[in-house]
């Protein structure tokens, strides 16, 4: 998981090898840890796995099935996170911001802190359950895939968002539901698929303002052979092709009905997606952001009513 083989940019090599942050040793390397691990992602990805636990406590009607077990879940996604995300620092050798990110230097060792954070993850995931453990595993393959850089499939334009979509869009949310229930709905199955589809127009449009800096590494991801336009387009396709899935099946009663007044909210969303797609050269990160705090504030409108619904009528 995470966000052609790696061309070295901001930190620039010379004669005597390494970067010069890292020969100079990093001032304050445990800052950059923290830096690097985008901390201001976590909930986000703490939210999918919980999104998984909560939805078979709505599917099989259950009531709160081993809370201690999804602690421990979250803690192993949080090992998981950071150490996707140091992996995907150390392939870019990015010190400049970019999203959820202010920069710092690339500190010494970050490879090895990236390896045993995902370690971990899988350790502590195993403590919830086998199955838990299962999906952290290859959550943890799946950001080795994409940021090792002898396999780098961060730069290629159906591996990255492969990547993304089976760590993001069904592993995640599989691990929180596999701590509550051994059994898998045809209804959690099509959900994953909705949110599969959402989570990949999701990445392309985070792509689309890195054409440059994606190039200058030397990545052939879908900005790079395709260019904004087409990443946008794809993009804003992919999401809408998701929502309106979503919203025929809360017409048709296979979700809670009373969400559906959440649902123009997402034209907000889609009208922000729209202008984006005027900007000259994919835009940038705050149109990235933009996008994400609409779609996230409509979610979240989506998920209260649904609980709504449940508890109350």
């Amino acid at each position: 998981m995470g966000m052609g083989l790696a061309v070295p940019p901001t930190g620039q090599r010379d004669e005597g090898g390494g970067s010069a942050s890292e020969r100079s040793g990093t001032s304050a390397p445990i800052a950059a840890l923290v830096v690097h691990a985008r901390l201001r992602m976590l909930p986000w990805v703490l939210g999918i796995v919980l999104f998984g636990y909560g939805f078979v406590h709505w599917d099989q009607d259950l009531y709160l099935v081993e809370p201690g077990r999804l602690g421990l879940l979250l803690v192993a996604w949080t090992f998981g996170h950071a150490g996707t995300m140091w992996l995907n620092a150390a392939l870019d050798r990015e010190e400049g911001a970019a999203i959820f990110t202010r920069g710092s230097a690339i500190p010494r060792g970050l490879h090895g802190a990236a390896y045993v954070a995902l370690v971990l993850s899988v350790g502590v995931a195993a403590a919830a359950n086998t199955r838990a453990a299962g999906c952290a595993f290859g959550c943890a393959l799946l950001a080795v895939m994409y940021s090792h850089p002898r396999l780098a499939w961060k730069g290629h334009p159906l591996g990255g968002p492969l990547v993304n979509v089976l760590g993001y869009g069904v592993f995640s949310p599989l691990a929180g539901a596999a701590v509550a229930s051994e059994s898998i709905s045809v209804r959690l199955v099509v959900t994953l698929a909705l949110w599969s589809l959402w989570l990949f127009g999701a990445y392309l449009s985070a792509q689309s303002f890195q054409e440059a800096d994606d190039r200058r590494r030397g990545y052939r991801t879908f900005v790079v052979t395709h260019g904004p336009p087409a990443a946008l387009a794809i993009a804003r396709r992919s999401m809408n092709a998701a929502i309106s899935g979503a919203f025929v099946l809360t017409l048709i009663g296979i979700y809670p009905r009373l969400p559906v007044l959440a649902f123009p909210g997402f034209l907000v969303a889609d009208a922000w997606m729209r202008r984006w797609q005027l900007q000259s050269d994919g835009g940038g990160p705050d149109w990235a952001v933009g996008l994400f705090r609409r779609m996230v504030a409509v979610g979240l409108c989506v998920f209260v009513l649904a609980w709504c619904e449940y508890w109350f009528f």
